[in-house]
């Protein structure tokens, strides 16, 4: 971390967006659908909808980058489990208690199926990508010493994204895409990339600009197919799913970008306090969002601007500062795994 500032500036961004895209999809609900107040809301929703891809194209990054100076499979595997499976498992219990306690439902014949797709709660389906992920990082160990030319990378992330949705399109095997690894395989075959070769990182930087010009494409694809899904509306799955993996992995890169130019700057430090504990962030501000839905049962009440203020505010700050209590009080981690 001492070496990679931009690491937790990175996730102190990415973060912030995952808080205000559960937001805003909170308040869309609020809305008429088809008004331009609903349409400048979900435009703004969708538009934030690459945190996931983003997570694991740094997870990838950074765990990559550690195997070249060292893999120890035995141990690496042990950390894993106290810094992911562990947190996993307890929060799943933890909401689905949550859930029982708000609405009643309890499946346990279901238990297994939950845990399997992170089911449990709507938001932790990404752990249990995280936790694929760290089964399938050290199969690309051999791929990752060898650093080969960049386009062995591009035909590796073009082939095997077509190839799992074609599968799943015929076979259908897969009952949530988005909870299985390999749905991400853009995202996760850049971070191999740029894993071997740290060293030039300034250098690969340069060419934003690109990155820019395929996520700009991306969203002018995506964005409109979004909406209508939204809408409930009929769309090309596949045009939908191209679109996004272009734009979702070009966010991915312009974040690290960002992240990389901030790092040097006074804004370093509060996005780095955010970005250390944005896993308990992301664990703990559903429930924050959930509860401020039933107590006090606005925004109906407090109206649409001062409300989401409200709601953005406390979903961001009372998990934070939660995180950095039990952090203080170091029981955190055996809550959070670190």
């Amino acid at each position: 971390m001492e070496r990679f500032p931009w690491v937790e500036v990175f996730r102190g961004l990415a973060i912030l967006e995952v808080v205000l895209h559960h937001v805003t999809g909170r308040f869309l609900r609020e809305l008429d659908p088809g008004g331009w107040e609903w349409h400048l809301l979900a435009a703004v929703n969708r538009t934030l909808h690459f945190a996931v891809p983003a997570f694991l194209f740094m997870a990838t990054l950074v765990l990559g980058a550690s195997f070249l100076r060292e893999f120890r499979l035995g141990r690496y595997l042990r950390n894993r489990a106290l810094r992911l499976l562990w947190p996993y498992l307890l929060w799943s219990g933890v909401y689905l208690a949550f859930r029982y306690w708000d609405h009643g439902l309890f499946q346990p014949e279901r238990l297994l199926h939950q845990l399997l797709w992170g089911k449990a709660y709507f938001h932790l389906y990404f752990l249990a990508v995280a936790l694929q992920l760290t089964l399938l990082l050290p199969l690309f160990l051999l791929l990752l010493r060898r650093r080969p030319h960049g386009l062995v990378f591009l035909l590796l992330g073009v082939g095997l994204t077509l190839g799992v949705y074609f599968l799943n399109r015929h076979y259908r095997f897969l009952p949530y895409p988005g909870s299985f690894v390999l749905w991400y395989t853009p995202a996760i075959v850049l971070g191999l990339y740029l894993a071997g070769r740290l060293e030039g990182l300034p250098r690969l930087l340069r060419f934003w600009p690109l990155a820019l010009l395929a996520a700009g494409v991306g969203l002018w694809g995506y964005l409109p197919l979004a909406l209508d899904v939204l809408k409930r509306l009929p769309v090309n799955t596949f045009h939908y799913q191209a679109f996004h993996w272009l734009y979702t992995t070009g966010m991915a890169f312009l974040l690290l970008a960002l992240a990389y130019a901030l790092a040097r700057t006074p804004l370093r430090v509060p996005l780095a306090f955010l970005g250390r504990y944005s896993l308990q962030i992301y664990l703990v501000h559903p429930m924050v969002v959930r509860l401020l839905e039933k107590y006090p049962d606005f925004p109906e009440p407090l109206g649409l601007k001062p409300a989401f203020a409200v709601y953005l505010v406390l979903a961001l700050f009372l998990p934070l500062f939660l995180a950095h209590l039990l952090a203080r009080a170091r029981v955190s981690p055996a809550l959070f795994g670190r």
